[in-house]
């Protein structure tokens, strides 16, 4: 089992490294990748005074296995004392007066923030190019993106600058940038990871979740942030989260496959996608099952519908009482300039939409009726989930494409990329195991029912074991 968090335990307990020279480690890398616009701000002094105290503890901490570990945050997290802007030029300068539950929950564990990651202006975004703060660029080629909107926490997780990252995952913000960098990428269970302090995008269809290089890292993370939150109205109990000390290998597993998925991809990668499934099928039984075509077209619209309404009704705030740039102007005239201003093109388009659809005139014919359609994409997930342990899917439907072709509008997803979406329409929990790593990354997706998020990083483990022999 590979793990970079154990191996830098291990390290710091044989006394071959320090939690200040990981920091400094950690930093000089960071630094080495800022033309990549991955962080928006930095903690690099406040994470070499804390880790110079918990040094002086260290002997203490054998056990607690994230104490001292360095990570990044989305920078949608609120964190006390640290600006957080969620990419957006309208919260450029706030600093909240609280931490998010996850962010307490890290520091109780006592790992290390060393910045806030990049992201697509609140969440609204797959590409990584809609920040407020520049394009994030991948990496490995300067020339391409790193998917989104959980862009900077995955580009940082792969450049091996963090040993882990915490993204957020409204659609699949999570696992298809883990896709395109060849990581992994761990979105729970709905409501196991508080979200309270997380500025939303789509509250119904938001998670917390990880990105990390290998599945025992992101189950040693879980495992310290899940937790019932009263603060989280959506907040749900898992009876045991205890990912890490109960992961292992699985003998058995039944993979449910989609029909035809593979006509919906590039070649290249219909190629991996090919070639995975029959390295499973070498030691797992997989059950193709045809999948309601009608139902995966109706994913894609009935995402934007519901996510930009949710949107658009979340941050009906940013007017410039509450939250923005203050002026003397009247209500109305103040509210429309700091809108104008301060809001991106995309997120101007995606809010309008969501205002259009719950207008009085649509809010029955189309409001109404793609919550119905949600009922059903639901079933169909659920269908699915049925005819085995684990409905396994391609977690992008072509490399990552070059930020210009995006920028142009060139760069289209497909069905393939829309399945991702049953985890969130659903609330189960998935995650993608890298296939192949390197500039041209790419992996599979495992989704799994509900709570069954321990069974998720099992079969999660076995692939990857899978996958590197």
């Amino acid at each position: 089992m590979k793990s970079q968090i154990l191996q830098i335990n291990n390290a710091l307990k044989n006394h071959q490294l320090s939690i200040s020279q990981l920091v400094e480690n950690c930093v000089s890398l960071l630094k080495n990748i800022t033309k990549t616009n991955s962080i928006i701000t930095t903690c690099y002094d406040a994470a070499a005074t804390q880790a110079a105290l918990l040094d002086a503890d260290l002997a203490k901490h054998d056990s607690d296995l994230l104490y001292g570990i360095p990570y990044a945050m989305k920078d949608n997290v609120s964190t006390k004392g640290v600006k957080t802007t969620a990419g957006s030029k309208f919260l450029q300068d706030y600093i909240p007066p609280y931490d998010a539950t996850i962010a307490q929950k890290l520091n109780s564990a006592q790992a290390l923030m060393l910045c806030k990651s990049n992201l697509d202006e609140y969440g609204l975004g797959g590409t990584g190019t809609f920040s407020a703060f520049g394009i994030v660029k991948n990496v490995h080629d300067a020339q391409y993106t790193t998917g989104g909107s959980s862009s900077g926490s995955a580009n940082l997780v792969a450049s091996g600058a963090v040993p882990f990252a915490i993204g957020t995952d409204t659609g699949d913000s999570i696992r298809r940038p883990a896709s395109l960098m060849g990581i992994v990428g761990y979105k729970p269970t709905y409501g196991i990871i508080s979200r309270y302090g997380v500025i939303p995008y789509a509250p119904s269809f938001d998670h917390v979740g990880v990105l990390s290089q290998y599945v025992a890292d992101a189950a040693i993370v879980a495992s310290a942030i899940v937790g019932h939150d009263p603060a989280d109205y959506t907040s749900q109990k898992i009876t045991d989260a205890n990912f890490f000390t109960n992961l292992c290998t699985l003998k058995q597993i039944n993979f449910v496959c989609l029909k035809n998925i593979e006509n919906y991809m590039d070649e290249d990668v219909k190629k991996l996608y090919l070639e995975a499934i029959k390295k499973i099928s070498q030691i797992y039984h997989v059950k193709v099952v045809e999948p309601n075509l009608e139902i995966i077209k109706a994913i894609s619209p009935a995402y934007m519908v519901l996510t930009y309404a949710e949107a658009s009704s979340c941050h009906a705030n940013k007017q410039g009482v509450t939250f923005g740039p203050k002026s003397k102007q009247p209500y109305q005239a103040m509210l429309l300039e700091n809108r104008t201003n301060n809001f991106g093109e995309q997120l101007k388009r995606r809010f309008t939409i969501g205002a259009y659809v719950t207008s009085a005139e649509n809010f029955e014919p189309i409001f109404q009726r793609t919550k119905k359609i949600r009922t059903l994409i639901i079933n169909e997930a659920n269908r699915l989930l049925a005819a085995g342990d684990c409905l396994i899917i391609p977690a992008a439907s072509a490399f990552a494409p070059k930020i210009d072709d995006v920028v142009a509008n060139k760069s289209k997803t497909t069905i393939a990329d829309d399945c991702l979406q049953f985890a969130n329409f659903a609330g189960t929990p998935s995650i993608t195991i890298p296939y192949k790593q390197g500039k041209f990354g790419w992996g599979v997706n495992i989704i799994c029912k509900q709570f069954q998020d321990q069974t998720l990083f099992n079969i999660a483990l076995s692939l990857e074991e899978l996958f590197k022999n």
